[in-house]
């Protein structure tokens, strides 16, 4: 059960809340007070505008980012494999090309030929040296 000082004081807060009420009502504020809040609020719907703005930018900054790079890496790795796989081709490409001989190449072997017929068909003599062998003796 609430004691008396309880309820007084329960009593004394209600009479005040009546009396004073929550704030100013519309009715008490004055021409100039009512010019101040309508400015605030358009200030801040224009702040949320320019923030939706900014937001709606980003947004298609962001969806075009993401329709354009997976097109741009799938050129990359694409690329990538062509080349990779011509690779090899080239490399056999560049060994089984035909090669022109140089031309001094012919007459070169038809000399080094006409030399060695040569050499060979004349016999091989041992040329007499002036100092007889000796032979290691025994003691």
């Amino acid at each position: 059960m609430p004691t008396k000082t309880t309820s007084t004081w329960a009593l004394i807060a209600i009479v005040s809340l009546l009396g004073t009420g929550c704030g100013p009502s519309p009715r008490e504020l004055s021409d100039a007070q009512w010019l101040d809040l309508q400015t605030d609020m358009q200030q801040e719907r224009a702040e949320v505008g320019r923030q939706r703005d900014q937001l709606e930018a980003d947004r298609r900054q962001w969806d075009q980012r993401e329709r354009t790079e997976p097109i741009l890496a799938a050129a990359v790795v694409s690329a990538a494999m062509l080349i990779a796989c011509g690779l090899p081709l080239i490399v056999v490409g560049i060994l089984f090309w035909p090669r022109k001989e140089p031309p001094a190449s012919d007459a070169m072997c038809e000399v080094l030929i006409d030399e060695v017929v040569l050499h060979v068909s004349e016999p091989k003599r041992i040329v007499p040296s002036s100092d007889p062998p000796k032979l290691a003796s025994g003691k």
